[in-house]
């Protein structure tokens, strides 16, 4: 149960980065060609702390 929790939690928290405006080149090219992106490192940090967020309420 604590898996499947994490798990849609971790899922929820990278849709909402994504909306949010973050993403990486990949996706930000299917969006627009002057869509503003972050590297994978700076993408990862974002979930990260979109992570801990969530798992401290």
């Amino acid at each position: 149960a604590d898996v499947i929790e994490f798990a849609e939690t971790l899922e929820r928290v990278c849709v909402e980065t994504v909306e949010g405006g973050q993403m990486t080149k990949d996706l930000a090219r299917l969006v627009g060609d002057d869509t503003l992106f972050l590297t994978t490192e700076q993408f990862m940090d974002a979930v990260a702390d979109g992570l801990r967020a969530a798992t401290a309420r």
